[in-house]
């Protein structure tokens, strides 16, 4: 989908987003140290790199729009479930690797992956200019749009939204999407809205803030927030009302909140 929400056209049966990472040893374990950025010459040589070890095997990366998306893609289906980097931060990678029938076989690619880049050029530049190490690579996300079911309505919401994944969703949905700029958009929709926030504590965009002044103004009926917080959805509900209750914001804020594994 993330493919398809940056105008990708891809012929293979099967994608999975693919992160440049940096694995930090802890006490016992593995877990991901600071996110990476490449340059343009970094990510074109990272490609090139993985593309002549791993043409014999039936993997191909292709490289999205920007510096930061760049894609597997396999020439057969495969079954395997992934978890999303931004699960990992802070944690044990370990028992978050490609699991199912083809589990194995991409954890052995990620593992080659690593050996790859152990003393890469890339990684002797990043070093002497003191930046952290691309000593392996994440996979995550996987599927065929293809193999999605669609529904049998047209939904009928807007999205406002910047990254890709989305993106591609309402493209495949069929519904709008629009630059995520700012509130009066979704006051002015004249329908329901979904905003997808990657970075809520973005300071330029306090979205909080907003929306916080719109239930107060009543331009909004209600605002219903997901948190994913380590694979479970913390769900926040707000009717204007709602802002007026300041002894529920101080003796009970949990009472806000719903629970939920995120899916």
């Amino acid at each position: 989908m993330s493919a398809l929400g940056e105008g990708l056209v891809v012929d293979a049966p099967y994608l999975l987003l693919v992160h440049p990472a940096n694995f930090v040893l802890q006490r016992d374990f593995f877990s991901f140290g600071e996110p990476l950025a490449l340059s343009h010459d970094e990510k074109t040589t990272f490609i090139q790199t993985l593309n002549t070890h791993f043409a014999e095997d039936g993997f191909r990366l292709i490289s999205g729009a920007s510096l930061s998306s760049c894609y597997l893609a396999v020439k057969r289906e495969v079954e395997v479930s992934t978890t999303l980097i931004s699960q990992g931060t802070g944690r044990d990678v370990g028992p978050m690797m490609p699991q199912g029938e083809d589990g194995m076989a991409f954890q052995s690619l990620m593992n080659e992956a690593q050996m790859l880049l152990h003393e890469h050029p890339i990684n002797q530049a990043r070093e002497r200019q003191g930046l952290p190490l691309v000593n392996s690579i994440w996979l995550s996300g996987g599927g065929a749009a293809d193999a999605l079911p669609r529904a049998a309505h047209q939904p009928d919401f807007i999205v406002f939204a910047n990254d890709h994944l989305s993106q591609g969703l309402a493209k495949w949905a069929g519904i709008a999407c629009h630059p995520l700029k700012g509130l009066a958009e979704v006051a002015t929709s004249g329908k329901d809205a979904v905003m997808v926030v990657e970075d809520p504590g973005d300071p330029e965009r306090d979205w909080f803030a907003l929306l916080l002044k719109a239930l107060q103004s009543r331009t909004v009926e209600y605002v219903r927030c997901h948190f994913d917080v380590h694979g479970m959805t913390y769900t926040l509900t707000l009717k204007p009302m709602d802002t007026w209750k300041f002894w529920k914001k101080i003796l009970k804020p949990e009472s806000y909140f719903k629970m939920g594994e995120a899916g």
